[in-house]
């Protein structure tokens, strides 16, 4: 009894194993969606690889035991890391070689060694491959609006840029690489007191060079004195009056032009000067400047008279004429007292 025990058990495994060893024998195929994402040849740092255009699933074709194909089957669909050999700037098609993607899917998935890649369709891979190049490029502080008592001086004037290739190439053969730092330095100066040295640091700006552009040093230290900034702006509109002396109040008259007609509001175009916040509140409204010609004790006794007077301003302080304003032709002519004065 004990024998045939053995006897029983020793055929039931045997059995199993030559089942488990059939099993693995059979070789099987199966075909499952793929995507290729596209890498550079590896250890390279210079090299930018992507697939080109809108990612396709490719049908991949593979064969091998049949445990293994199942589980080739249960990871579908399968995204294989493919490494592109270095080729030139632009755009490439890459032909899937069979051994080549078995060696990318050994390398992502070492328990699928044993299948075989039959085919891929397609067969081309549109990828664009980019390279990374260094160029020297000049930095630039132009345009600059303030006034200065030492002029900016740079701590360097060139900056390293590592830029795509793809990206220069968009450049005018003769176009010199530069990088402004004009409105930034403008923009940190302008807090700063004026007649005072300082050092501040300004940021490059590596935008323009492209995407994945970076630059050695990131920004650069400036060394400049700011003067007492000025402006100089024109105002328009600004009304003129007529004043008199409070002793000649009962002295009635009224100002008309050349031919005798009533003077209508006389307004001026004036150019000022002062600091830049003064003579913008000036422009803005929020202060406010008007002319006055003053009549005299002469001008009332000399009715009938033409007379050319240059007005006298009254400005915000700190703001002044940058230029002599134009002079007001009038006369003066009595009024009686039933008639009221138009003038001043």
């Amino acid at each position: 009894m004990i024998e045939q025990a053995k006897l029983l058990s020793t055929t039931v495994v045997l059995t199993l194993l030559i089942w488990w060893s059939a099993d693995s024998l059979v070789s099987e195929s199966v075909t499952v969606g793929v995507t290729f994402d596209a890498r550079p040849p590896a250890g390279s740092q210079d090299i930018l690889v992507a697939v080109e255009g809108e990612v396709s699933l490719y049908q991949l074709e593979v064969s091998g035991p049949r445990k293994i194909i199942e589980e080739v089957h249960a990871k579908a669909p399968l995204r294989v890391r493919l490494r592109i050999t270095d080729r030139p700037t632009g755009s490439h098609s890459i032909p899937l070689d069979r051994a080549a993607v078995k060696q990318a899917i050994t390398d992502q998935w070492h328990d699928f060694r044993k299948v075989s890649v039959l085919s891929t369709e397609p067969s081309l891979l549109p990828v664009v491959v980019d390279h990374m190049i260094t160029r020297e490029v000049e930095i630039v502080a132009r345009r600059l609006g303030l006034a200065f008592d030492v002029e900016p001086q740079l701590q360097r004037t060139t900056a390293t840029v590592r830029m795509r290739e793809s990206f220069l190439n968009t450049l005018s053969p003769g176009q010199a690489l530069q990088i402004p730092i004009g409105p930034d330095l403008e923009r940190i100066l302008k807090e700063q007191p004026p007649g005072k040295s300082v050092t501040v640091p300004v940021p490059l700006d590596i935008r323009r060079f492209g995407p994945d552009a970076t630059i050695t040093p990131n920004s650069v230290e400036v060394t400049a004195t700011v003067g007492a900034q000025r402006a100089t702006a024109q105002i328009p509109t600004v009304p003129i009056l007529f004043a008199m002396s409070s002793g000649n109040l009962e002295r009635r008259c009224r100002a008309v032009t050349r031919d005798g007609d009533p003077l209508p509001l006389i307004t001026q175009t004036i150019t000022v000067t002062g600091q830049h916040d003064e003579v913008a509140k000036l422009q803005q409204g929020d202060t406010r400047a008007y002319g006055v010609i003053q009549l005299k004790e002469e001008d009332l006794e000399t009715l009938g008279t033409l007379k050319l007077v240059t007005p006298e301003y009254r400005l915000p302080k700190g703001i002044d004429l940058a230029n002599e304003p134009t002079p007001i032709e009038f006369k003066l002519i009595a009024v009686s007292n039933a008639e009221p004065p138009s003038g001043p």
